[in-house]
């Protein structure tokens, strides 16, 4: 981080406002000055289970560079047919085709013969000593820098119905075994949308995908291999439906699972709330970045402001993969220095600029966006950005899931954002819902009026503008 960064970076924290530090803990629209609403002071007041270290060998390395690296290949017999260029699943798959089973040119479990999976759930065992493949050495751009030159399993399926894929392996420390699991939109290492030590997941649209079951090789040279169980599965309930303008990129962020797991791999972190205790300034997972440039530091961790402007950020990265536009393309006249701890990042986190604001007021400041007040309510979509505080003192940055409504009325408010704790799914009855989820999650709360702790008063919803539009 660059020196004035830095410098500005401790004025803001010495403010005593939210800074990078205080948006889960202190109310961020009205609120960052201390001054909680209903004249309490803002603290942190969650009990937070202890996070799950997410670094290491095996952690997902996806920030916003893989979103800009274009797949590369072998050639056209190494092509996936109908793979799709993200990551879903469905139990009912299509018919397998274009298979070669020549078992002496090309043994079951190899790039011309990859083992078919008729139908999910599905297991199975093998012995990666055994594997007849050693064709990947490096994946990405899920896997740069993790060494799977050893042999790999190989297989394929089908999938006709949006959702996310799973990928286990049981992974046992200590047993001199490292079988790591890839998810493929192709037949090719640059086409990795998910990888993991033992459980891979990515929302995948109906399609073709592979999967490689490979084996890692330390730095002495020594190839982990040996016996594995394998399931794979989708669930379904864990997607956002698609939205309109610039929302559906936001949507398409939270949907990413191979980013945005939303199972505790990436946990909630803030100040003395995380153990072990870590500097955490930005409160973003992965790095973030504006303009092609390098801006934000990710630590696998994250807090409520930070990880909404993460969001943003990727979701206009993907805005101008999707619309092929240069990177270092402006979102409208959003400069790279209001982004860079300017102005626009002061008004999202509400300190510097001002001690009231919300990230409806960054981007209405950056001219980009709007505020939507509570006579157009009923005109709210999913990926609109929310800030709002609590009648505790505390307060929260959140991405517009859906409204909660009793006889008609909204009553409260259904969201997601990096959450102390919260749900897997963005409804809340699915089956497949895990709950106590720390970090990117889903969470269900109500008004005042409702019996909860969110105030009206203090509610302020905001929407991005679609940047062809400007």
């Amino acid at each position: 981080m660059r020196l004035a960064t830095t410098m500005l970076l401790v004025l803001g924290l010495a403010l005593g406002s939210c800074g990078q530090k205080r948006c889960e803990c202190q109310p961020p629209s009205t609120l960052c000055s201390g001054n909680g609403a209903g004249g309490a002071d803002a603290r942190c007041s969650d009990d937070l289970a202890e996070p799950a270290d997410a670094a290491g060998r095996s952690g997902q390395d996806l920030g916003g560079a893989d979103l800009r690296d274009d797949d590369g290949g072998f050639g056209p017999d190494m092509a996936a047919g109908d793979g799709a260029a993200e990551a879903g699943g469905g139990d009912a798959l299509l018919p397998l085709d274009d298979v070669l089973t020549d078992v002496a040119q090309c043994p079951l479990g190899t790039a011309c013969n990859p083992i078919p999976i008729p139908a999910l759930p599905y297991q199975d065992k093998q012995d990666g000593k055994l594997a007849p493949s050693d064709l990947f050495d490096e994946y990405l751009p899920c896997g740069e820098g993790i060494d799977e030159s050893g042999p790999e399993f190989l297989y394929v399926l089908k999938l006709d119905k949006a959702g996310v894929l799973h990928v286990r392996v049981d992974e046992k420390e200590g047993d001199d075994v490292d079988m790591d699991v890839h998810i493929l939109s192709a037949l090719v290492p640059t086409a990795c949308l998910a990888r993991d030590h033992d459980h891979a997941a990515a929302y995948v649209e109906p399609g073709t995908y592979y999967l490689s079951i490979d084996t890692w090789v330390d730095d002495a040279g020594i190839e982990w291999a040996g016996p594995y169980v394998l399931d794979v599965y989708v669930t379904y309930g864990s997607v956002l439906p698609e939205q309109a303008g610039f929302n559906q990129y936001v949507v398409e962020a939270i949907n990413d699972w191979s980013l945005y797991p939303k199972d505790g791999t990436y946990t909630y972190c803030y100040s003395d709330a995380c153990e072990p205790p870590v500097d955490i300034y930005f409160g973003m997972v992965h790095d973030g970045y504006y303009m092609g440039q390098f801006l934000f530091e990710g630590t696998g961790k994250c807090y409520c402001c930070g990880h909404t402007l993460e969001v943003f950020l990727n979701a206009y990265i993907r805005w101008q993969k999707a619309h092929g536009v240069p990177e270092t393309t402006p979102y409208g006249g959003l400069t790279v220095d209001d982004v860079d701890l300017g102005n626009f990042y002061q008004y999202w986190f509400g300190w510097g600029v001002t001690n009231e604001s919300s990230s409806g007021d960054a981007l209405e400041y950056a001219g980009i966006g709007m505020n939507i007040y509570p006579e157009d309510w009923d005109k709210v979509i999913t990926g609109d950005f929310v800030n709002f505080s609590r009648s505790n003192g505390t307060g929260h940055a959140v991405i517009f899931v859906d409204w909660v409504k009793e006889g008609g009325e909204i009553v409260g408010i259904r969201y997601y954002s990096c959450n102390g704790g919260g749900e897997s799914h963005p409804d809340p009855a699915d089956p497949d819902n895990e709950t106590g989820v720390s970090g990117p999650s889903f969470q269900t709360e109500y008004f005042t009026d409702a019996g909860g702790k969110v105030l009206k008063k203090y509610f302020f919803i905001g929407r991005a503008f679609d940047p062809g539009e400007l």
